[in-house]
């Protein structure tokens, strides 16, 4: 696992780190799961940056079906990159078009485990750098400090 990603459980089974676009379909699983989305060089600087360092991370998601919503991220992000006001709303897109798309995922038992992943991902990542990541919207945001 990237250094990068230091704030994450090793405890789970991760997938290799990928640019989006060189993906296979077929490589991707059709299980619910969790994943994360960094740059391919771009640091983001966090407000604990100072003392944990920065970081590629823009985005923590998760999905009932990795393979389906993995496979959107690329379209969207291509068009992204095409026409650069084509998903003005959705920040995740606009980092993807500009700063490049990396992913990886772990799978989950079902949509219950993978939201709760996806939480406890962003409330490490925030409790690690002291903010949820840059793409992320608000609406992510739902377990309390602890």
């Amino acid at each position: 696992m990237n250094k990068k990603l230091l704030w994450v459980s090793m405890k789970m089974n991760w997938s290799k780190l990928t640019n989006i676009e060189r993906i296979a379909k077929q490589d991707i699983p059709e299980e619910p799961g969790a994943y994360i989305m960094l740059s391919d060089n771009t640091e983001y600087i966090y407000p604990w940056s100072d003392s944990r360092g920065t970081s590629r991370v823009y985005y923590v998601g998760q999905a009932k079906n990795l393979r389906d919503r993995l496979v959107t991220h690329r379209k969207l992000c291509l068009q992204t990159k095409t026409n650069p006001r084509h998903n003005y709303y959705y920040p995740r897109y606009e980092y993807a078009a500009y700063h490049g798309c990396n992913v990886c995922w772990v799978t989950c038992k079902g949509k219950q485990e993978a939201k709760q992943t996806e939480e406890d991902l962003l409330f490490d990542f925030a409790y690690y750098y002291g903010a949820k990541p840059v793409a992320n919207s608000q609406s992510a945001w739902r377990k309390p400090l602890r």
